[in-house]
């Protein structure tokens, strides 16, 4: 897929704060937000604190485009809700130019969206009897509860979509996007990706995900990782959960432009492509590369720098590490934000999007947190453990792999 979709809004909020510059400057500064964080009480008993990075705030100021009966929503839904306020206003289309509600889609992406709610649904069903169920809650806890309120929240009537496919969830949900405004199904989409810290999650403890390898958790410590992630090390442990939403404003580029509005990045393509068991090469992530350059119509060498999904895992690291060597070289500059904001499944791509727009209009790329010693047995990339001026780069590259394994490209370009 190709096309010239135009980001004129961004709204999200992660472990280091609300707000893009507040994550931003965050990543600058080279914080990470890991804390000690439980399950809801009694859907894990027994269950101690896990080090994962959660949300430091919930938008509870955002009003959530005025919408009444907050109550009976899940925390998914005001996330995204409120998030998208926080998009279209950044967009402008508060100010004017907002589309008619027939012309305006929304798409989500995430891996468990709802999940909480579910779980909960059973254990209060179970344990105090089904009278004493809300009635809300069990619509809330289901993966479609957070795009449906968005698109009522915003007034929506146009399609509304949610897409999960692991960690790549938020590249398959800009794909559809970006299609609906090509084909001229929607003027402006409202792309979503949320994932939080559900029980499950936490109760698998930290270090225990995808390729976490033998010894990489301390069980004398309660499941918690014995080390920090450490991406591209030898002795990686695997990643810390964390938990973010993300919301972009993706609009025709052309209609932007017509109505003055500032454009964060054009989406010049997007890619997925699933691999097979035992891909040791990252076969699927160097493929996903190679469509997305392709067409985007751009050279290797067109891409300024990499915002990588690497997060101390064995077989995300491994991939990506293959893939950009056998893509792009080993000179192109690579950053990743995973360690620093956790592995956030679902919303991965999204965020990674968000702050790739970001560094292309600064020139500047914040640090790999957690970067150490470097595995040999991984070709080496232009990976920083600090910040980084760049040379003026018109195109950058958002690398998002999964251990399904899976992989998403997605070529962002300075506006034309």
């Amino acid at each position: 897929m190709s096309t010239s979709a135009a980001i004129t809004g961004v709204g999200l909020t992660t472990a280091l704060g609300a707000g893009l510059d507040a994550t931003w400057e965050g990543l600058l500064a080279g914080r990470t937000a890991v804390t000690d964080v439980a399950a809801p009480e009694g859907l894990y008993p027994g269950r101690g604190p896990t080090p994962a990075a959660a949300l430091l705030d919930d938008l509870s100021d955002v009003s959530a485009f005025g919408r009444r009966r907050l109550r009976a929503l899940s925390r998914e839904s005001l996330l995204v809700s409120r998030a998208g306020l926080l998009a279209w206003q950044d967009a402008g289309l508060d100010a004017g130019g907002a589309p008619a509600p027939e012309d305006l889609g929304v798409v989500l992406g995430t891996s468990g969206a709802g999940l909480t709610g579910y779980l909960q649904v059973l254990h209060d069903g179970l344990t105090l009897g089904v009278d004493l169920v809300s009635p809300y809650a069990g619509p809330q806890g289901s993966l479609n509860a957070a795009v449906s309120d968005l698109a009522i929240a915003a007034d929506a009537e146009g399609p509304v979509t949610t897409v999960t496919a692991g960690r790549c969830s938020g590249a398959e949900a800009l794909t559809v996007a970006a299609d609906l405004v090509r084909t001229g199904q929607a003027e402006v989409v409202l792309v979503a990706a949320v994932d939080v810290l559900d029980p499950l999650t936490l109760g698998a403890g930290a270090g225990a995900g995808a390729g976490a390898g033998a010894g990489a958790v301390d069980a004398s410590a309660g499941g918690r990782s014995a080390r920090p992630p450490r991406p591209f090390a030898p002795a990686r442990t695997g990643p810390l959960p964390g938990e973010a939403v993300v919301v972009l404003v993706v609009e025709d580029g052309g209609r932007a432009r017509e109505r003055g509005a500032r454009i964060h990045a054009e989406v010049a393509a997007v890619s997925t492509a699933l691999g097979v068991t035992g891909d040791t090469e990252g076969e699927a992530a160097a493929r996903a590369v190679d469509t997305a350059l392709a067409a985007a119509g751009l050279a290797p060498g067109a891409v300024g720098f990499v915002c990588s999904s690497a997060d101390g895992s064995v077989p995300v690291d491994r991939a990506e590490a293959h893939a950009l060597d056998k893509t792009l070289g080993a000179d192109t500059p690579v950053f990743s934000a995973c360690v620093a904001l956790g592995d956030c499944a679902g919303a991965t791509t999204l965020l990674q999007v968000a702050l790739t727009a970001k560094a292309l209009v600064d020139g500047e790329t914040p640090a790999t947190a957690g970067l150490a010693d470097w595995d040999p047995a991984l070709p080496q990339l232009a990976v920083s453990d600090a910040p980084r001026r760049l040379p003026a780069a018109t195109a950058a590259l958002v690398l998002t792999s999964d251990d399904r394994p899976g992989a998403s490209a997605v070529v962002l370009r300075v506006p034309r």
